[in-house]
C-alpha cells in the first residue's frame, strides 16, 4: 500500500525536506489589506517580512479551505492508496478541521488526519520523523504511522523568543499598556506551546538571556529525536543559537565531559527553518525559536 504525506505551509518545513520526502504542502492564505496571497506560492518568507515592516496593514492568516484540501487529496489518491495528513494545532488554526472535512468528503476511509497540537517546526519535526519511518519501511501501515505520529506529538515542543513586543501588540496578543511597559523594560517575550495552545513562558530582559533560556529548555529534555532552529529574519541571534546547538556533536565526541549540563545535549542534525506568517506576523522581525522532540525532564 502506497502512502502520501500531506502538510500545510504553517509547519514551516524547508523546501529541500519537502522534496526529499515527497511531502505535499497545502498553502495557508495570507492577507494584507485587500490582497490575498498563497504562502510559498504567491509570496515568499522574505517578501512577507518586507511587507510586514513597510505596510500600514497588519497581515492576517487563514486556513486553507476544505475545497483546497479536496483538490489535493483527489489528485494524490490517483497515485497513492492512502494519505496521512498532519497539521498545525486545531486550537490555533482551522486547518485541521478543513482537512478533516475534506477527508470525510473524498477520502472514503483512505485519509487519516492528525492534529499535531503544535505549530511551525514543532509540527514539522513530527512530519519529518514519520516521513523517515515511511521511507525506511515502505511497507508501513497507516495505522502504525498514525500511532508513531501521535507519540511524537506528545513529545514535541516549540519555544520562541521575540525581539520586540510591538508585533504581539499589533496582532492583539498583548495590550498596548503591556507592550509599552515591555518596551520600556526591554522585555523579550518568550512564547511556546502547551496542550495545543500558544502561551507566554518567560520575560527575559535581553536577547542574550532569552537565547540562553531557549537553549537550557531544549537541553533539559532527554532522548531527543529531532531539533530545529527557526527565525523570522536572518540575524546574529539566530546564527548564535544554531551554532551553539549544532556544535554539540563536537562537544561530546570524546565522551569525557558527560556531566549534568552536557549529557542531554542533542548531537544530531539541527534543521534551519524560517517562520512563516502564522507565527511571524505576531513574533515580528528578529524572532528566534527552537523546536525539538524529546522526553520531558522528571
Amino acid at each position: 500500500m502506497s502512502i502520501a504525506i500531506v502538510s500545510d505551509s504553517a509547519c514551516d518545513l524547508p523546501k529541500d525536506i519537502l522534496k526529499k520526502f515527497n511531502i505535499t504542502e497545502v498553502p495557508v492564505n495570507v492577507t494584507f489589506g485587500d490582497k490575498v496571497y498563497k504562502e510559498n506560492v504567491d509570496i515568499t518568507g522574505d517578501e512577507f517580512y518586507k511587507k510586514l515592516t513597510s505596510s500600514n496593514d497588519f497581515p492576517t492568516t487563514s486556513q486553507p479551505s476544505p475545497g483546497d484540501f479536496e483538490k489535493i487529496y483527489n489528485n494524490l489518491l490517483k497515485k497513492y492508496d492512502e494519505i496521512l495528513s498532519i497539521h498545525i494545532s486545531s486550537k490555533v488554526s482551522g486547518t485541521y478541521n478543513s482537512a478533516v472535512q475534506a477527508a470525510d468528503k473524498v477520502g472514503k476511509g483512505k485519509i487519516t488526519v492528525v492534529d499535531s497540537l503544535s505549530v511551525s517546526m514543532g509540527t514539522g519535526l513530527v512530519i519529518i520523523k514519520v516521513a523517515e519511518m515511511l521511507k525506511e519501511k515502505k511497507s508501513s501501515k497507516i495505522k502504525d504511522l498514525e500511532k508513531y505520529a501521535k507519540d511524537l506529538v506528545s513529545k514535541s515542543r516549540i519555544i520562541v523568543a521575540c525581539e520586540t513586543v510591538e508585533y504581539l501588540k499589533r496582532g492583539g496578543r498583548v495590550s498596548s499598556a503591556a507592550a509599552f511597559f515591555g518596551a520600556l523594560l526591554n522585555v523579550k517575550p518568550v512564547i511556546g506551546n502547551r496542550d495545543g495552545e500558544v502561551i507566554a513562558i518567560s520575560r527575559p530582559r535581553s536577547m542574550v538571556k532569552a537565547l540562553s533560556f531557549l537553549r537550557r529548555e531544549a537541553e533539559s529534555y532527554k532522548n531527543h529525536q529531532g531539533m530545529a532552529v527557526m527565525q523570522t529574519t536572518e540575524s546574529f541571534d539566530s546564527r548564535a543559537l544554531y551554532n551553539s546547538l549544532s556544535g554539540n556533536k563536537d562537544s561530546k565526541k570524546d565522551g569525557k565531559d558527560d556531566n549534568e549540563s552536557t549529557k542531554n545535549m542533542y548531537v544530531g542534525e539541527v534543521i534551519k527553518s524560517q517562520f512563516g506568517p502564522a507565527i511571524g506576523a505576531h513574533a515580528g522581525p528578529g524572532a528566534v525559536g527552537v523546536a525539538f522532540i524529546g522526553d520531558a525532564p522528571e
